[in-house]
């Protein structure tokens, strides 16, 4: 009778701690998603907000790594996102290139933000330098090589790879290096086109099959048939 009765007893406190763990988790993915809400409306400030109050809550349980491994990577990559968009770029570099900087290994896409903070803080001319030297470049290309040798599929990173490599070529040659622009969420604003004939202008049609029916020998469909006169 005692053994069942301790039995049914510690069945109800593992339900109870199962039951509060859902309810917490629950509570946390809401957190997450109103945050989310926030930076997909372009609310950065009330997005950095909510991110590092979530970042707060999962510090207290930075002694158990293996708890909530994807939330801590997915929290941690959108805050670098908010600090990316809103052209925060040092801070980026700062917190995830020091030796004592935690560890992304496990986390490509925000190895991404990192390498694309890291190529704009040197892109971005301040009251201390204002030109682009090939030092800074070489350092983001380093950046983007290590990111590729282990995520080869990425194309963004390796098409952003080849635009830094032919930008260092171009200022090593002497050539005055495209200005800077930060990129903003949803994007930068468009410009005019320049003007030009409309001789010059060219307009493709897409179709839906690889080959023209227009310049296939195939018999149309009821060419050829005898026409039969009524009456």
């Amino acid at each position: 009778m005692v053994k069942t009765t301790v039995g049914y007893l510690i069945a109800t406190l593992v339900l109870m701690c199962l039951a509060f763990a859902s309810l917490m988790l629950s509570q946390l993915e809401r957190r997450i998603a109103d945050a989310d809400r926030d930076l997909a409306t372009l609310n950065f400030i009330r997005a950095t907000e909510r991110y590092d109050a979530i970042a707060s809550t999962l510090a207290t349980t930075d002694r158990l790594p293996w708890l909530l491994p994807k939330t801590r990577n997915t929290v941690s990559l959108r805050q670098a996102s908010v600090r990316y968009w809103t052209g925060d770029y040092d801070p980026i570099v700062a917190h995830y290139a020091s030796p004592d900087s935690p560890n992304i290994s496990n986390n490509p896409e925000l190895q991404f933000v990192v390498a694309n903070a890291n190529y704009l803080s040197a892109r971005r001319p301040d009251d201390s330098r204002q030109d682009l030297t090939l030092g800074a470049l070489d350092h983001a290309i380093g950046v983007y090589r290590r990111f590729l040798e282990t995520n080869d599929n990425h194309l963004e990173a390796a098409f952003n790879y080849e635009l830094m490599v032919r930008l260092r070529k171009q200022i090593a040659e002497g050539d005055v290096p495209p200005p800077f622009h930060r990129p903003t969420a949803p994007g930068n604003e468009g410009e005019e086109p320049e003007e030009a004939e409309m001789e010059d202008v060219q307009i493709y049609v897409p179709r839906d099959r690889l080959v023209d029916p227009e310049d296939t020998n195939d018999p149309t469909i009821g060419a050829g048939a005898t026409i039969r006169k009524r009456g």
